[in-house]
């Protein structure tokens, strides 16, 4: 026998060039059974040596080779087995190690229906010698064999590039030649033509290294040599128990194998088998049954300071976007819920929430009314990276020698396994989630670039708080991410990193997930913005997007996918959708719903008709209007259905004439669209004119609403005399600012006077453009203009409004809004800035208008001493010179960077002024400018990282305004604070 083992041994080394594991003398065990499978098992080492389809007798293997080596903390252990007792559907066994002592692994195998499962039950280990990580190389946990009929290999890593398939799909032949070492995906299918197994496990590496990036080694398969056959055999990645630093454990390891016939009534057995089955066992991601209805995602966007998107302001959109397409899902992602806006004070997720926006209260009113009108909130935070604002900045939460984005403020590497270790992470997402009463459910995971234990134990942890994952990039938190950023806004990063390129993961996640590169046949889901995400501010534009690509998309994901081929695939609800002589067509049973571009789609109880290019099509009516003799056709618009028209049915089908590019919605009874209430929460009535009327103001003059090239609604003003205004009631004593955007038709001058209670901001004219990325006004000449007020004591209501003088110029007024902050300090002829109040904005500046429409470098900066000013690490300049706030600036081009406007701050033309104002800057590269419309006068601002303090005089001419300039293009901090303006 000796010498048998011998031969044997040589044989395996010249084929394969490496020893194999030979084939033990032990009998198998008698085997488990379940009503599907007899499943025998090793009496050696817990492995499945092969499964038998009770119904058809055929069979898929495993490992009939013995084994006895465990790697333990990545080092190899022989391991001594113990049998326990076997029941009919579950086999024990106890691993005992002589070189670990005292270390002790409890294992199983048992069988339930079509699944198999390995798992470890119990691990025993000492202080001297801790389980860590635990792998079993060679498990094999399911093979093949070249010998099989047909047999087949597909695998699937995850892979994001746009031209590059992640998949590999695969004959298993006696010719397959042998891999010289194992190869690593994140899904794993075989077939043999008669069955099919997959495999999922809950392997996950300790370490962020090549082995667990983007979870491609989750899962192992090597080709070996057998005889003159070729065995392809499975098994788990690596499992963490223990992770380094960690005093806790993680879950047991385990291993789950299904094992199928045909699923999907093809007469074939191939990965497509498997893949269906693999459902069954695979992670199920939170929140993934309610990916196929959040038909549109769109990005509420503040930035800088700005609060360009109220939280307020963001409900009265959900508003609009669900009357538009009358209630269909939407998923808004809030970025720049917290500080000043996005990219500030991460990762502050609680306790610091964007006041300029509306803070908390207000978050949580639009959290709580926007779920009414269909809408899921999500939020973006960061965990890679944290700002020295974060209230949760410290030396012991990030490495200050390894600096990250730097933007408004220079931002530094979190500590992720210290954060994980500690639980700090998790006590701030615990608070987020208190503080928001459970109405927040999304997180938007930015820049996430870990893997392995600290990925997993991250994710695993929001899982159970009860969050639902979104990601910048779709290889993060692979397993809970249901939709990323780049692989749904097509214009934004690299196609190198666009979105999971996989037939094999899109085939069994297509219904769950908005993370793959689009498909000629099943789409994907887009994001085109009208809110100022990436300059975007095109509503039309976002509405097209709606009903040309996501609608179809997502009436494909209401069902899982059976069958996929590169003309066809077919989903579980009987729909399909096929490429026909290079036409898409979508198919509800043998019905046509979706021709080319244009389509009749059921979607729950009624149906949408859209055609890009208008005309009369005729369509069978399917779902719920199926057989009705007559349905209510409703044009859909801002203001949600329009007037029924009645279409009787002939055949069962309608025939209608659309409007070219306009969304209709089929109903079987006539219905009104909800009432929107705009303004709720604000005390103001309609503030952005979505009633498209002036229904909630009160009009002398002239003066009606107009939809602009951008979807916008606007109050334009006539020639004549003309107040807007509006009594605002529920108001308690205190200081308030009311503020509109306004624009005085550029090149002209008409006399504009925003008025609250008895105060009054006035200006002429709009000299500068609009140069705000997250502004929907953006290279416009909009600007906004406050009015501070005080309510006295026994009084609880304010006439706001805005006042302008007949002329020609045309006046444009938009986005009223009210807050509880204090303006300006006023003494006597002094008006100051300490930029200590809550308005949105820059105080009495706006953007110079020279720059590109991009995310300015420029903001209102807040103390966090010391990291925030001077010395700390390096840092040249003080963030805040005085008080807790002052203004920040580090912007990487020659520019002017802020001036004053009319409205804001008004120079009288004859007067004569003082300005004062304190500043620091870390370069010579800033000039203080006192311009006169384009001519002006420069005063070089010297390097200084102390506060110096600059004050002169004079005298205004017709257009006088002041701000400074950076006079290169490179960047360097600069900080100003405690500006006053003195008529003298």
């Amino acid at each position: 026998m000796e010498g048998e083992l011998v031969l044997r041994k040589a044989l395996a080394i010249a084929l394969t060039g490496a020893l194999l594991p030979v084939a033990a003398t032990a009998a198998p065990t008698p085997g488990l059974h379940s009503a599907d499978l007899d499943v025998q098992v090793g009496t050696d080492f817990p492995r499945v040596i092969s499964y038998t389809d009770r119904r058809t007798g055929a069979v898929l293997h495993g490992r009939d080779t013995a084994l006895d080596t465990v790697l333990i903390n990545g080092k190899p252990y022989k391991a001594t087995t113990a049998r326990g007792q076997q029941r009919t559907d579950k086999a024990t066994y106890t691993l005992t190690f002589a070189d670990l002592p005292g270390v002790t692994i409890n294992a199983s195998l048992s069988v339930a229906g079509r699944v198999v499962t390995f798992a470890v039950d119990k691990i025993e280990d000492t202080a001297q010698n801790r389980v860590g990580t635990l792998e079993i190389p060679n498990h094999d946990l399911i093979s093949v064999r070249g010998s099989d009929p047909s047999a087949q290999i597909a695998a699937a890593k995850i892979d994001l590039d746009a031209a590059k398939s992640g998949d590999t799909i695969a004959k298993v032949t006696k010719d397959t030649p042998a891999d010289t070492a194992p190869q690593g995906s994140a899904y794993t299918m075989l077939s043999t033509g008669k069955l099919a197994a997959a495999i999922e496990t809950n392997s996950v590496y300790d370490i962020n290294d090549a082995k667990s990036y983007r979870d491609n080694s989750r899962l192992w398969r090597q080709a070996r040599k057998s005889g003159e056959d070729t065995q392809v055999g499975v098994w788990s990645g690596q499992w963490t128990y223990r992770a380094a630093g960690a005093a806790d454990t993680e879950p047991l390891p385990w291993a789950k194998v299904v094992i199928t016939p045909d699923t999907n009534k093809d007469s074939t057995v191939d990965w497509q088998d498997a893949a269906n089955a693999f459902r069954t066992i695979m992670w199920q991601p939170q929140g993934g049954e309610h990916t196929k209805d959040r038909v549109i995602p769109h990005i509420p966007y503040n930035f800088a300071s700005q609060a360009t998107h109220p939280f307020l302001r963001t409900l009265d959109d959900v508003k609009r976007i669900s009357l538009a397409t009358d209630g269909l899902g939407q998923f808004a992602l809030l970025k720049g819920f917290a500080s000043e806006g996005h990219d500030s004070a991460h990762p502050d997720y609680a306790g610091h929430y964007n006041e300029r926006a509306g803070g908390l209260a207000d978050l949580n009113t639009l959290l709580d009314k926007g779920k009414q009108w269909n809408t899921d909130f999500g939020v973006h935070v960061n965990v890679t990276e944290s700002y020295p604002e974060a209230k949760a900045f410290s030396e012991k939460l990030v490495d200050k020698n390894n600096k990250q984005w730097n933007w408004l403020d220079q931002s530094y590497r979190i500590d992720q396994r210290r954060d994980l270790i500690s639980g700090d992470v998790q006590k701030r997402f615990e608070q987020l989630r208190k503080d928001t009463k459970g109405n927040l459910n999304m997180l938007y995971i930015d820049v996430f670039r870990e893997f392995g234990w600290t990925a997993d134990r991250l994710m695993r942890e929001l899982r159970k708080q009860g969050w639902q994952i979104t990601t910048e990039w779709a290889h993060n938190l692979e397993r809970e991410a249901l939709w990323s950023h780049w692989a749904n806004d097509i214009d934004y990063g690299g196609n190198n990193f666009r979105g999971i390129n996989s037939s094999i993961i899109r085939f069994v996640r297509n219904d769950q997930k908005d993370v793959f590169v689009h498909s000629p046949l099943l789409m994907g889901g887009r994001i085109v913005e009208f809110e100022g995400w990436t300059n975007e501010v095109d509503y039309p534009a976002f509405l097209k997007n709606v009903f040309e690509q996501n609608l179809p998309t997502k009436w494909l994901q209401q069902s899982p996918i059976t069958k996929m081929s590169a003309a066809e695939v077919n989903m579980q609800n009987g729909i399909s959708v096929k490429q026909e002589n290079g036409v898409r067509r979508m198919y509800a049973g043998q019905d046509v719903v979706y021709d080319g571009d244009k389509y009749l789609l059921p979607w729950q109880d009624k149906a949408y008709h859209f055609n890009p290019k208008g005309g009369a099509t005729t369509w069978k009516l399917t779902g719920a209007l199926e057989g009705a003799r007559s349905v209510q056709v409703y044009e859909l618009s801002d203001q949600g259905r329009g007037k029924p028209v009645t279409v009787q049915s002939s055949g069962g089908k309608v025939t209608l004439d659309a409007k070219a590019g306009v969304p209709y919605v089929l109903t079987l009874k006539p219905g009104e669209s909800p009432k929107a209430n705009w303004g709720e929460g604000t005390k103001l009535k309609d503030p952005g004119f979505y009633a498209g009327d002036l229904s909630g103001w009160t009009v002398t003059g002239s003066a009606s609403v107009a939809r602009n090239e951008r979807g916008q609604q606007e109050a334009v003003v006539g020639s004549a005399e003309t107040m807007v205004s509006q009594e605002v009631t529920g108001l308690t004593p205190g200081e308030y600012t009311v503020s509109i955007q306004v624009e005085v038709e550029p090149g002209k001058s008409r006399h504009v006077e925003v008025f609250a209670a008895d105060k009054v901001s006035a200006l002429d004219s709009s000299p500068v453009v609009n140069k705000v990325a997250a502004d929907e006004k953006h290279d416009t000449h909009f600007q906004r203009i406050p009015v501070h007020f005080t309510v006295p004591n026994g009084q609880s209501s304010a006439k706001i409004g805005v006042k302008v003088a007949a002329g020609d110029a045309t006046v444009k007024l938009d986005d009223a809004r009210l807050v509880r902050a204090v303006g300006p300090k006023v003494d006597g002829a002094t008006r100051s800035w300490d930029f200590e109040d809550g308005n949105q904005g820059l105080g009495p500046f706006v953007g110079g208008g020279e720059n590109a429409s991009t995310d300015a470098r420029t903001h209102r900066s807040e103390k966090h001493a010391p990291y925030t000013q001077r010395g700390w690490n390096g840092k040249a300049i003080d963030d805040v010179i005085d008080g807790q706030w002052s203004i920040k600036s580090q912007e990487d081009d020659a520019m002017l960077v802020l001036r004053t406007v009319p409205g804001l701050q008004t120079f009288t033309p004859g007067k004569k002024y003082r300005i004062t104002f304190q500043y620091e800057a870390a370069a010579a590269n800033h000039a203080w400018i006192t311009g006169n419309g384009v001519k002006e006068e420069s005063q070089p601002l010297a390097a200084t990282g102390d506060p110096k303090t600059v004050t002169y005089e004079f005298t205004a001419g017709d257009d006088a305004w002041v701000g400074f300039r950076h006079t290169n293009d490179q960047a360097a901090e600069f900080a100003l604070d405690n500006f006053q303006v003195t008529e003298l």
